[in-house]
């Protein structure tokens, strides 16, 4: 009897911990509306993002975003997957970036180029 007990604790240690991988984030796409945008423009931003843990017992995490821009202004929320941009001052090229995390360190990253006209 001690011995079923014993494998019975063991078979239910390693499901549990099987069940409870955790999965990273992925980001699928960053939407920039409008992109080109004018000098001093407002630019709307969306990351589109999932996380595959919907299999196991972690499937309830809140995921977190966080916005960065070398140029410009960003306002966000890092409960929601939107933010504004402020276009800079000077015509080019600018990157922006939304990175996603999990609360077990799942992280992903992705740029998107936006152009200022």
């Amino acid at each position: 009897m001690v011995q079923i007990s014993k494998k019975l604790f063991i078979l239910s240690l390693l499901t549990f911990f099987s069940c409870s991988q955790n999965f990273e984030p992925i980001i699928k796409s960053i939407i920039a509306e409008p992109n080109p945008v004018q000098i001093n423009g407002i630019v709307n931003l969306t990351c589109e993002a999932i996380d595959d843990d919907a299999e196991n017992i972690l499937k309830e995490e809140l995921l977190k975003y966080e916005w960065f821009a070398a140029y410009g202004e960003i306002i966000f929320n890092s409960e929601e997957n939107t933010a504004i941009w402020t276009a800079p001052e000077n015509p080019g090229e600018y990157s922006v970036t939304c990175s996603v995390s999990d609360q077990y360190n799942g992280l992903d990253i992705l740029s998107i180029s936006i152009t200022v006209q």
